[in-house]
């Protein structure tokens, strides 16, 4: 036979505490593609704009007074006053009223009537010039070219490429034999 087990003394039904399961992370938002993100607005004051706007206008208000006065040498008539320019080839000139200070003033233009088949050289423009020009100095001026000792004469011909789009345009002008300016016209009353 068998001891049989004594009686235990009843404990409480207690249950052992669960194990210890740390919390869960706190949630994370969720990811924001960058397209949806816009940058912050910045704020336009407008100065910059407005700035760059003034220096523009300023800046073409100079150009445009610095060139009022500039006429093409191919559009001058006779009794127009400018300033004779510098350089071997002019393409435009100063324009002024004849009572402003000019050192220059149109006396003739004329179509050059010699060969045309080809470019002249300087020499026969020189010619054909003093040719036309010296009658018209003492018609328009009132004074002999021969023995004047204060004005000259001065002549613009066509370049090699105003003659090829057929320009023959020779115009005469008076200028002071010093390079002094003029206040007034040198035409005779």
């Amino acid at each position: 036979m068998t001891d049989p087990i004594p009686p235990q003394p009843s404990q409480p039904d207690v249950q052992p505490p669960p194990p210890m399961v740390p919390p869960p992370p706190p949630m994370a938002p969720p990811p924001v593609e960058s397209a949806d993100v816009a940058p912050p607005a910045k704020k336009s004051g407008g100065r910059g704009a407005i700035i760059i706007v003034g220096v523009i206008v300023a800046f073409l208000a100079i150009v445009l007074y610095a060139v009022k006065d500039n006429l093409s040498a191919g559009d001058l008539k006779v009794g127009d006053c400018f300033n004779t320019p510098s350089g071997s080839t002019v393409q435009t000139v100063e324009h002024h009223p004849c009572t402003e200070s000019h050192t220059a003033e149109v006396i003739h233009v004329v179509e050059y009537t010699g060969d045309t088949s080809s470019y002249p050289i300087s020499l026969t423009f020189s010619s054909f010039a003093e040719d036309a020009c010296k009658p018209v100095f003492q018609t328009y001026t009132g004074r002999d070219f021969d023995l004047e000792t204060e004005l000259t004469i001065g002549y613009f011909y066509p370049s090699r490429d105003g003659w090829s789009g057929g320009d023959r345009t020779v115009t005469c002008y008076v200028t002071r034999v010093d390079d002094n300016s003029m206040t007034k016209s040198v035409k005779s009353s």
